[in-house]
């Protein structure tokens, strides 16, 4: 029996030392370091130890993955938080932690915000388009940035000039 408890402690370390190297390139969430270990053929009550682990040693932990995905992408690049949930669903990242972490955007100008994205789209499009196509362009991009479809047209109407030719 202890040389097969010392067989588990082994692997358990090995696994330990691959999540370190591996959240040493990039942070990782425990869902997508879990299946990293299950392609090595790491089992299951191994894996779980293993983690358990690397949570002790700050190594992973999904709530900080989370606000720090939200912070870099939402907050600094002006993804929506559809997108954002989306991004972080695919990440496997546990609902209730989502929920959590998208909570820094709730003081957030969810207009203001997409009114400035979609200003700087606009000045790097050709002057040429016309602004039917402008509007277009800019409802799309705001719709894959992860904003609802009435405030994207609200703001591409606005800012490709659309709005005023109505008047």
């Amino acid at each position: 029996m202890s040389a097969e408890h010392t067989a588990v402690d082994r692997e358990v370390e090995a696994a330990v030392g691959f999540i370190l190297r591996s959240t040493r390139q990039r942070p990782q969430t425990e869902a997508e370091l879990a299946a990293k270990l299950r392609d090595r053929d790491v089992p299951a009550h191994s894996i779980k130890a293993a983690l358990a682990r690397a949570r002790e040693l700050g190594a992973v932990d999904d709530a900080a993955f989370a606000r720090a995905w939200v912070t870099e992408r939402g907050e600094q690049r002006g993804y929506g938080a559809a997108r954002l949930r989306q991004e972080l669903v695919r990440r496997q990242v546990p609902d209730p932690v989502i929920d959590v972490a998208l909570t820094q955007l709730a003081d957030r100008d969810e207009e203001a915000t997409a009114t400035q994205l979609a200003s700087e789209r606009f000045a790097r499009l050709p002057d040429s388009l016309e602004a039917e196509k402008v509007a277009s362009r800019l409802v799309a991009f705001l719709v894959r940035r992860g904003y609802p479809q009435g405030l994207a047209r609200r703001v591409a109407l606005r800012v490709s000039g659309l709005d005023r030719q109505w008047d």
